[in-house]
Order: C-alpha cells, then structure tokens, then sequence
C-alpha cells in the first residue's frame, strides 16, 4: 500500500531548499511540502477523511499543485475540473461527485455551494470570501492544531488501486464515442497509474537533446494543469524527479516564448497550435527542447505541410502518453515508436479499424460512465487494451494511420 504523493514527500525530504515550482511566487520543495500540510490539515479540521472528494477548479498553477498534493496527503480523492468549465458544469459535478470541498477562482460562487447537499467549504483563490474561505487563511488555520502547534498531518496510506485522481475532461479531448448526452465527462485514474505516468513522464526527453539520458531538471508547458496528460506527465513527473516545474498560467504564444528564451528549461510540451504559432515567429525553434504534445484524436490526423523538426508525444486521457513521433513518422504516416511497457495494436471494427493501446498508465475507467467504459475497454490475451477512436491500419507490420478515404474504403467493403 501507498499514496502517490509519498514520492513528493522523498523528493522534498532530500532536496528541501531547491526550487520546485517557479512561478509569481516561487516555492521550494520544502515549502510546498509544508503547505500540502495545511491544506490536509484544514481537510481535518472540517472531518473530511480518507475517500472523500475535493473538487479543485483554479486556472492558478501554484494554487492547483497544493490542493491536489493536499488532497491526496489527507487520503481523498482530488477531482479536477478545466479552468473553461463554467458554473453550469462545476454545479453539475459537485452534485455527481458529492465533493465535501472546492478549490475556486470562480466568482460569485453562491450557486456553487447551493448545488450540493455534500459540499462543507468552498476555499477560494483571488476571488471574494464572503461565501466561503480564502486559500491562504485555510493554510494558515489548517497549519496549527489546537494547542498552537503545527500538525505535521502524516501522509495517508493508501492501496496502489485506489482512486488518486478524478479528471474531468475539456470537450477537445472527449472521446470518439457517441456519449447520448453533454453531461461532463471524467477520468479516473489509480495511486498505481499517477506513479506509472510520473516515472515516464521523467524520461521523455527530446531525441538528442543535451543531456536526455539525465534527470528531468526542468519543465514547462502550455497545456493546462487540469489537462491530465499535464499533470501526470509534467508536473509529476518533474516534481517527483527533484526537477523545477515553470508552469504558464495564461499560455498564450508570447508567454510560452518569453519563458523558454530567457529560462533555462530542459523540456517545453506544446499544443499543435502552439507549435505552428512559434515557428511561425521569428523564434528558431530547433535551438530549444520543445515537445508537441498531440492529446486528442483529432490533434494525430490531419498535419498538413511543414510540421517541423520537434519530436511529438501522442496520447489520450484514457490511455497517457503511448507513442512517441518523430518527423519521419508524421511524413509516413506511421503511429510511431510505442513507449516502454506500451503495446498498440489494430482493433478490427466494423465501421474501420482503430488503434487500441495496453500500459501501466491506462485510466481505471471513467467516473459513474460504466457503459461508456466498457464500449472503450476490451480484453485480449489476457491484457486490458483501450480504444482509441483513431483510425488506423495495419501495413508492412506498421501500424499507419488511416486517411479519411481509407476508412471510408474499408468500411465499404465489409
């Protein structure tokens, strides 16, 4: 038995004054360890225990990456929520999450905590208090027991497959399946997968990079923090390795620039969109570790003209990160080069075949969606495989991705 975030908790006992996450404030390990402390202490003071669900919805890195740790510490369960979700979706995931807690930047948060019968506190980041606490008092309060002391609340063991993470998804990143209604859609992700994706997050490095076979000292990225392949694969994974994370809490193109010339970043993960607006500047993009990371099933298909020299990462999240693409690839049209322990494979459908994936950092299924996950999921030889609604095709022993008339072709002939 364990909980993801001990892995935080060894990084920060042995390297407690190096740098963690640089952002407006900037926290040392130690500090950010000191301030998951709070939070789970503050969890306590208002009897929310092992199991229960934090909702955290904040466009504010610094903010997230405590609540979420803080969460796991105290033993629940943090469900993450996109920073686009309006109140409408928040209210609709309150009530089927039953969360005890939310962490938000929202404003005004009153049909918020009239949503749910569950929800004790709402903790809120930059935002008016009136209705509910501000982060910073939580932290402060939940910092000192009732002998004025501080609580040293001790990390809860929890069992490799227990709930650690409860994604709710953007609607980009909804999977290719008809889900019959527009009801938010979650992920649910085990104490086992976050560590699985955070010990390959750590060494997916650009191919040929200066110092790629080292540790991951540092990483920034434009995808969101609520974007789970961000959070296992980046934010984890460079936390966990004792690295610097420089998230980007308004990721447009300037920003993303500004950071990666004048920071010294090992890593930069990147949105296609992203990628096409910084070649498009007068950036040289081949001077810096950039990855492009392709997160959807639409993102894969589709290039068009001169993609660029940067490697890409392709992977849902339903799956993590399974592939790694290189510009020959995107010029063939091949999957790529699966990652380790990453087996893919052709799924036969009726209306075209698809591209299913096996790993350790598979979802556990989505949340309260059993019928949609076992439309997804399938068991052969005797592993657990995940479709992903990517049409592809089988060629020379190469899994090649499918072009519209090909599916259109294969479905035809069936």
């Amino acid at each position: 038995m364990s909980n993801f975030v001990k892995e935080l908790q060894s990084v920060a006992m042995e390297i407690p004054g190096e740098t963690a996450v640089e952002c407006e404030e900037p926290m040392t390990f130690s500090q950010l360890w000191s301030a998951t402390d709070s939070f789970a202490g503050g969890l306590q003071d208002r009897e929310i225990t092992t199991g229960d669900r934090v909702a955290v919805h904040t466009s504010d890195p610094r903010s997230f990456l405590i609540a979420v740790y803080g969460t796991l510490r105290a033993g629940c369960v943090p469900v993450t929520l996109p920073a686009c979700y309006e109140n409408r979706a928040v209210r609709r995931v309150l009530s089927e999450t039953e969360a005890k807690a939310l962490v938000t930047d929202s404003s005004p948060i009153m049909s918020l905590l009239t949503s749910s019968e569950a929800l004790r506190v709402a903790v809120t980041v930059d935002t008016d208090t009136r209705m509910g606490v501000s982060l910073s008092s939580l932290l402060e309060d939940g910092s000192m027991n009732g002998s004025n002391s501080r609580t040293g609340i001790d990390v809860v063991r929890r069992p490799d497959d227990a709930p650690a993470l409860i994604a709710y998804v953007d609607r980009d990143t909804a999977p290719p399946v008809d889900r019959g209604d527009e009801a938010p859609l979650a992920v649910v992700y085990t104490h086992a997968t976050l560590t699985a994706a955070a010990t390959a997050g750590a060494s997916l490095r650009p191919e040929g990079a200066d110092g790629a076979d080292g540790d991951l000292e540092s990483h920034c990225s434009g995808l969101q923090l609520s974007n789970p392949i961000e959070f296992m694969y980046g934010a984890n994974a460079t936390l966990t390795d004792g690295g610097r994370y420089h998230p980007i809490a308004e990721p447009d193109s300037e920003a993303i620039r500004s950071l990666i010339v004048t920071a010294d970043i090992d890593r930069t993960f990147l949105t296609p969109q992203q990628y096409r607006d910084l070649r498009a500047s007068d950036l040289s993009t081949e001077e810096y570790d950039l990855t492009v990371v392709e997160s959807t099933p639409t993102a894969i298909g589709g290039q068009s003209g001169d993609t660029g020299d940067a490697d890409r990462l392709f992977g849902l999240p339903e799956t993590g990160l399974t592939h790694r693409r290189t510009p020959d690839d995107l010029e063939s049209g091949t999957i790529g080069t699966p990652l380790s322990d990453v087996r893919a494979r052709v799924l036969e459908r009726a209306d075209g075949d698809e591209l299913a994936v096996a790993g350790p950092a598979l979802m556990d299924g989505y949340f309260e969606r059993s019928s949609l996950t076992d439309e997804m999921t399938e068991t052969l030889d005797e592993a657990h495989w995940i479709a992903t609604g990517v049409p592809v095709q089988s060629r020379n022993d190469e899994i090649v991705l499918a072009t519209e008339s090909d599916a259109a072709r294969a479905a035809s002939t069936r």
